[in-house]
């Protein structure tokens, strides 16, 4: 059985395209046939080396997949034939924390993660360690919607996770409570309707992005408003519109940065109510340093949380809600494997409109 590969043969350069024998699956383990692989920046910042070297040289990257099982270990409760996506991020399966499928936490700091440390999607064919790390698909979910929701889908989803509680305490005193979502990528996106679901009826979902055509998007997913944050926009200008746009309350009780760069850790800070939650999730800032006043910031009684991904339960919860069919994907274009270095790329300028996904 054999395989076509998009190797990482040098830092900020083009992928190779490799031919090669699929290696066999470890005892526990499975091979699965990929039919998707989502482009993700996460790949981006891994083939221009921004993880000082997490993503070694020879690599596959690719850790958004969706395929089918052609070989399993008899014992994993998964079949040949089965369709599956992959949780990608494996730790070391044997601590506490493996145990319950928090493997982002993993208590030896262990890295088995799929198209980054490992041969990952951007390949015919990927070798899956762990079969536990395995989530059937149902029928009514479609497998290029499939392969974005172990990355992508999963981390909006657990952003928003992470503010209901704050938001459901706001609801219980206010009519009148809106949460903002900075970015309208795929992300933002799937944020936007993830918020609907999963917060208090009739909270209202706010979405700011530097592009109109992002926004227009975000408001067919469901946001109620719509912000510009254009070049053109000064801070001051943009925050006195958005604090107008959240209502009574004169600010966000809670806000998801999808882009977390200075400028936008900074505008949501000056946007929160007092005791507001503040959601930190994109890595577009790189090592830039955020700041916030500290007496302010104590005395705002502002939160803040960190979102990598989400762990294993928190996914096959995500597949469950999927299977509803009330949850649409973002937009998605389907590209060939040979043309991904170019579509990520076209992801790093801005140019793809919802989630880009190769087509195998």
């Amino acid at each position: 059985m054999a395989r076509r590969s998009m190797r990482l043969v040098e830092y900020g350069k083009p992928f190779q395209l490799t031919k090669e024998e699929v290696p066999t699956a470890p005892k526990g383990g499975a091979v699965v046939k990929n039919e998707y692989a989502g482009v993700c920046h996460t790949d981006a910042h891994s083939a221009d080396d921004e993880f000082s070297g997490l993503a070694p040289l020879k690599c596959v990257l690719g850790h958004e997949m969706a395929g089918t099982i052609v070989k399993i270990d008899s014992s994993a409760g998964l079949k040949v034939g089965d369709k599956v996506i992959v949780y990608w991020h494996g730790g070391c399966g044997g601590c506490s924390r493996c145990a319950v499928g928090e493997t982002t936490a993993c208590l030896k700091d262990v890295k088995h993660w799929a198209g980054i440390t490992e041969d990952g999607g951007f390949s015919d064919y990927v070798v899956i360690p762990d079969a536990k790390l395995l989530v059937k698909v149902p029928d009514t979910v479609a497998m290029d919607t499939a392969c974005l929701l172990p990355c992508s889908g999963i981390t909006a989803y657990n952003a928003v996770c992470n503010m209901v509680p704050t938001v459901q305490d706001f609801a219980k005193h206010s009519a009148d409570c809106a949460v903002l979502l900075v970015g309208a990528g795929g992300l933002g996106l799937w944020g936007v309707q993830f918020a609907k679901q999963l917060l208090p009826a009739g909270v209202r979902v706010l979405s700011a992005d530097v592009d109109e055509e992002k926004l227009a998007t975000a408001k067919a997913a469901g946001c109620d408003e719509a912000l510009l944050w254009g070049k053109d926009v000064d801070d001051d200008t943009a925050v006195a519109a958005a604090k107008k746009a959240c209502g009574s309350l004169g600010g966000a009780v809670a806000a998801i940065d999808f882009v977390n760069v200075p400028a936008t850790f900074g505008r949501i800070e000056k946007i929160l109510v007092q005791g507001g939650m503040h959601v930190v999730v994109g890595l577009l800032g790189g090592d830039a340093p955020g700041s916030v006043p500290l007496m302010p910031y104590v005395l705002s009684r502002h939160q803040m949380a960190g979102v990598l991904m989400g762990s294993l339960p928190q996914l096959k919860d995500l597949v469950a809600l999927m299977a509803q069919g009330n949850v649409k994907s973002p937009p998605i274009s389907h590209h060939p494997l040979e043309n991904v270095y170019d579509v990520l790329q076209d992801l790093k300028a801005g140019k793809v409109k919802g989630r880009a996904v190769v087509k195998l």
